[in-house]
């Protein structure tokens, strides 16, 4: 059960992650339409994959890049809970509206998380 659900996780990541390197608005659109239950399932799902990264760091050969993932999106996820919705959305909105070859870069750093939940199974 807990490969499928890393599975999952990883290949969404992945999918929406590439989606967004090939249409960078892809990432304003979905912020736009971000409601606060979207936005609080995708706050707990950072946390949740953060947690992830750092149960399965000493497992890994990399554990120190594992730990260092695993904290900066726990802390993002809690960040995300911490200054709430509104602020948060106009957050979202302000980073995808900006430069594309940054929305790329941020696609990149999630596929490679998503591969590195993948390779955690």
């Amino acid at each position: 059960m807990v490969k499928l659900i890393l599975w999952v996780l990883g290949l969404t990541l992945v999918v929406l992650s590439i989606a967004i390197i090939v249409q960078p608005q892809l990432a304003r659109t979905i912020s736009e339409r971000l409601n606060e239950t979207g936005y609080t399932i995708s706050a707990w799902a950072r946390i949740a994959i953060g947690l992830i990264l750092l149960l399965i760091a000493d497992t890994r050969a990399w554990n120190v890049l594992f730990n260092a993932l695993g904290v900066l999106v726990v802390l993002a996820g809690a960040y995300m809970l911490h200054i709430g919705f509104e602020r948060s959305k106009a957050l979202a909105i302000k980073i995808s509206g900006g430069n594309e070859t940054f929305l790329r870069i941020l696609g990149a750093i999630g596929v490679l998380l998503g591969l590195m939940l993948l390779s955690a199974s």
